[in-house]
């Protein structure tokens, strides 16, 4: 989360450490009972402790793209800070991709934060190229005059 909160430059709410894993684990347990989720783990050769993590998941491709009955999602790659540059995330994408083909899917897809050039630069050798946009605003009137005055789309 601190990494998150530091590419961000706090311009988003981000949960605490504490509170995003609880929830996160939680969703990674159901994944894992319901059949559609994967977790492959990168151990060090030295130690056999874990170094990273890529989680998995299988989800419909949807009505929109034909990505097959089922594509790929990169819910999560994490390597340790002090393993960052030696190759840990590509191996585990590389494993990944073997996984994911073993299960019938022939797309997978990742969401990432823009400001993570460093996971962007991961991804991108791993093949990934841009897809989807998501955009996120507060709500609230805290919002920019400047965007406020912009003309209205009108049908």
């Amino acid at each position: 989360m601190d990494h998150h909160r530091h590419l961000d430059g706090h311009d988003l709410p981000i949960r605490g450490a504490d509170e995003a894993w609880t929830m996160r684990h939680r969703e990674y347990l159901t994944w894992l009972e319901d059949g559609s989720g994967l977790l492959l783990v990168a151990r060090s050769g030295a130690t056999s402790l874990p170094c990273g993590y890529v989680f998995l998941r299988t989800i419909s491709s949807g009505p929109t793209f034909e990505f097959g009955g089922l594509r790929g999602e990169v819910e999560s790659l994490v390597v340790a800070l002090e393993a960052r540059g030696a190759g840990i995330g590509t191996a585990l994408l590389q494993a990944s991709r073997e996984e994911l083909r073993r299960l019938g899917c022939t797309y997978w897809s990742v969401s990432v934060m823009e400001a993570n050039q460093g996971a962007i630069q991961v991804y991108e050798r791993a093949g990934f190229r841009p897809w989807l946009r998501e955009l996120a605003a507060p709500l609230d009137d805290s919002v920019d005059e400047t965007v406020q005055r912009r003309p209205k789309w009108n049908p």
